[in-house]
């Protein structure tokens, strides 16, 4: 496992227009391409916030990329404490 990994994949999508469009077009395949767990892969492909916080992704990073993907605060905030999936 590589939260630094995983967190600088996060601030690409989040900063970087071009990769961001290569994670909304075909999200395996950018994610494979960093050396990330299978774990890692799973929660950022199907963008499963509550497990990319507890797999160490920094809320500054996470919210954001939330917000990217549309995400209420709300429901943000309750997949992150555990209350919803």
């Amino acid at each position: 496992m590589s939260a630094y990994t995983l967190q600088k994949l996060i601030r690409a999508i989040n900063s970087d227009p071009a990769v961001r469009a290569r994670f909304v077009e075909a999200p395996e395949a950018l994610v494979g391409e960093w050396a990330l767990s299978e774990e890692e892969r799973t929660a950022l492909v199907s963008r499963d916030y509550g497990a990319l916080y507890r797999l160490g992704v920094h809320g500054l990073l996470l919210r954001p990329f939330s917000i990217l993907h549309d995400l209420p605060e709300q429901s943000y905030l309750e997949m992150i404490r555990g209350r919803a999936s």
